[in-house]
């Protein structure tokens, strides 16, 4: 691949001058990749060649400038006669037709590059579609997941709550147990209390009596 630093420039109004193509077509067509070349830093677009590529370029175009030349002075000496007029003038819409159907052919030639770029970029757009798509899909699974990770807490904290309530019945029991396991060794200390006070008394007065 040549380097940049190895090619000539050229304006690209010079090119599309020698050329005979409208700015824009050469433009497209750096644009699209068919010429080398590009916009630079002083605003102004330039076509990269080669030198023989110059040469062969200012070549044609000296050429077809000195066909018309040669063409426009035959059209001139055929005006001298009636007969040269009529063929003169004959020539002159034949050239017409040509030079139409040539401005035609680069407006075509320019529509066909632009065809090509609007195709590369609707290439690229749906390559980003794509990955958009990808990408909203793989968001959308991890959303399923993330819902059903929230489903399985939900469920795992009903679990729990039924387990704490049937943990807090069964420890209200055994309160209420350890209560009334409470209330009868009341009973019986009472009871014995009561027996050992009867006792005292008995025995105080079996003392009196001795």
């Amino acid at each position: 691949m040549e380097d940049i630093k190895d090619l000539i420039k050229l304006k690209a109004s010079e090119y599309a001058s020698l050329t005979g193509l409208s700015l824009n077509t050469v433009k497209n067509r750096i644009r699209a990749g068919v010429l080398k070349g590009g916009k630079e830093e002083d605003g102004i677009w330039y076509v990269y060649l080669t030198r023989e590529e110059v040469e062969y370029t200012k070549g044609v175009a000296q050429s077809q400038e000195e066909r018309d030349k040669n063409l426009q002075s035959s059209l001139e000496g055929l005006k001298s006669t009636l007969e040269g007029s009529l063929i003169a003038t004959y020539m002159s819409a034949l050239m017409q037709k040509e030079q139409q159907k040539e401005q035609l052919l680069h407006e075509l030639s320019s529509l066909y590059t632009l065809l090509a770029i609007r195709e590369k970029e609707m290439e690229f757009l749906l390559k980003e579609l794509a990955s958009v798509k990808e990408k909203l899909r793989e968001k959308e699974e991890e959303n399923r997941q993330l819902k059903d990770q929230v489903k399985e807490r939900e469920k795992r904290i009903k679990e729990l709550e039924e387990l704490l309530k049937e943990k807090g019945y069964m420890l209200n029991q055994k309160e209420l147990e350890i209560q009334r396991i409470v209330l009868e060794k009341d009973r019986e200390l009472l009871s014995k209390e009561m027996e050992l006070s009867t006792l005292r008394m008995e025995l105080e007065k079996k003392k009196k009596k001795d």
